[in-house]
């Protein structure tokens, strides 16, 4: 079986931001995987999961900022630790509804984040995500 073309993990703690994430991803892009978890931790034990598999580790990562159990930014600073074959592959998109430009600023100093985006996806947003991940 063939690798999907795109595989994005979904980190975000609202049900329907992931719903509609989803369905958006569907509409935009050929046979995409997606899979969703809802808080940082769980986002570090998908991983952990599938750290000695890398063809099973996603290519994308939608990380919301604001978050219960483990936020974006304590997920960051877990993912820096995860340094395993594969996991240089995963380009991270902070996707966030904060409006503060500190937040914006803050994304822009981690070396591992690829790009922000503001809530909700469109396809404009989709397209710009997998050129910037491609």
């Amino acid at each position: 079986m063939s690798k999907p073309a795109h595989h994005i993990l979904l980190v975000d703690d609202d049900d329907v931001t992931n719903f509609l994430s989803r369905e958006m991803l569907k509409i935009y892009l050929p046979s995409p995987q997606i899979d969703t978890v809802l808080n940082g931790q769980e986002a570090i034990d998908f991983l952990h999961a599938r750290a000695d598999q890398p063809e099973l580790l996603p290519d994308i990562i939608l990380l919301d900022i604001n978050m219960p159990v483990m936020d974006g930014w304590e997920f960051l600073a877990e993912f820096e630790k995860l340094k395993r074959p594969g996991f240089e592959k995963i380009h991270i998109i902070m996707f966030t509804s904060s409006v503060y430009y500190e937040d914006i600023d803050k994304a822009k100093t981690y070396a591992i984040v690829t790009d922000i985006f503001s809530k909700p996806l469109d396809e404009s947003k989709i397209n710009d995500i997998i050129s910037r991940c491609s």
